[in-house]
């Protein structure tokens, strides 16, 4: 190998460090950026483990964390690190060795959850902070909203009610919130990643269409479990067990609704009616968003039993 080739693959990671430093400073001052940056940050680490090999990616990264620290700080740039670099160090890999999209994702999502528990921590070790909200903090705020629902007609008795009401559901769905965040982030950084890398003239497995999303059968017991856990807690004052319970169901049915909106784009674009009838299906289905989000989480709790899709296609194979 010659000294030119030795120097290209440090030379571009000086350059790739370089701007993932300035997009992970970017998140740490202007944090309204933030959300955007966990979808891009690790991109530069991706792309440079791809082209080489892991030691020039690890190497990059660990340019990263030196150039971002002399710019917001060594602290705030660690804790940048936990949060973001285990998920890019681990597409890097993934991408690197052609793994398929759906290990890739499956091992991202669980790199992410495991990255933001760890993030967490360091908040609280490191800065003292405790970004979760706590009882007290929500409690602070308990007299603005009964002052609200109050100002819209509702009983004051009946909206101090409501207001506990949700400040207890709020505590109990953190875990659930953080992972359905992490799963977020990891599924869009996989979608921005692999385009980037396509663009780049990489052949890169692509997801299968929307429209053919399924998930296996077994999976409406995590659902039905939840449910029953959710309920029977409540009911012999077991708090830990409900609150397993009410975690399942809140981050379950999302997926439910996701299935359930492929299974309606399957046969949006089966059937044939006119546009105009289309178009008016949609916006009935905007107008009446709440009913929208509960049908379709039915039909997709009801899909990997029944698989409506499989039922279309087989008298149209007759």
């Amino acid at each position: 190998m010659t000294e030119q080739q030795r120097l290209n693959p440090l030379t571009e990671g000086a350059f790739m460090a370089l701007i993932t430093a300035v997009i992970g400073a970017l998140a740490i001052w202007f944090l309204p950026v933030k959300f955007l940056v966990d979808f891009i940050w690790g991109i530069p680490i991706i792309v440079i483990t791809k082209r080489y090999d892991l030691r020039t990616g690890l190497l990059t990264l660990g340019a990263t964390f030196f150039i971002t620290a002399l710019i917001t700080g060594p602290v705030m740039t660690l804790i940048l690190l936990m949060e973001l670099a285990p998920l890019a160090a681990a597409y890097a890999i993934l991408f690197k060795y052609k793994k398929s999209p759906g290990t890739t994702l499956i091992v991202g999502v669980v790199v992410s959850i495991i990255s933001d528990l760890i993030t967490i921590l360091g908040y609280f070790y490191l800065l003292d902070m405790l970004i979760v909200p706590t009882e007290q903090e929500l409690r602070a705020h308990v007299e603005q909203f009964v002052s609200l629902y109050t100002g819209l007609g509702m009983d004051m008795n009946q909206a101090r009610a409501m207001v506990e009401t949700a400040i207890r559901l709020t505590l109990v769905l953190i875990p659930s919130t953080l992972a359905i965040v992490a799963v977020i982030r990891a599924f869009f950084t996989y979608l921005v990643a692999a385009r980037v890398l396509r663009r780049l003239n990489y052949k890169i497995d692509g997801l299968l269409p929307f429209s053919s999303w399924q998930i296996p059968w077994y999976s409406v017991w995590v659902l039905i479990a939840g449910l029953v856990m959710s309920l029977a807690g409540d009911h012999y004052k077991l708090g830990t067990v409900a609150a397993i319970g009410k975690n399942m169901v809140f981050i379950s049915s999302p997926l439910f609704f996701i299935i359930g909106l492929s299974v309606g784009t399957y046969f949006f674009r089966k059937w044939q009616i006119p546009k105009w009838t289309k178009v008016l299906l949609v916006i009935i289905a905007f107008i009446n968003f709440s009913g929208t989000l509960v049908l379709f989480t039915l039909i997709g709790l009801f899909d990997p039993l029944v698989s409506f899709r499989n039922r279309w296609r087989k008298p149209a194979d007759e």
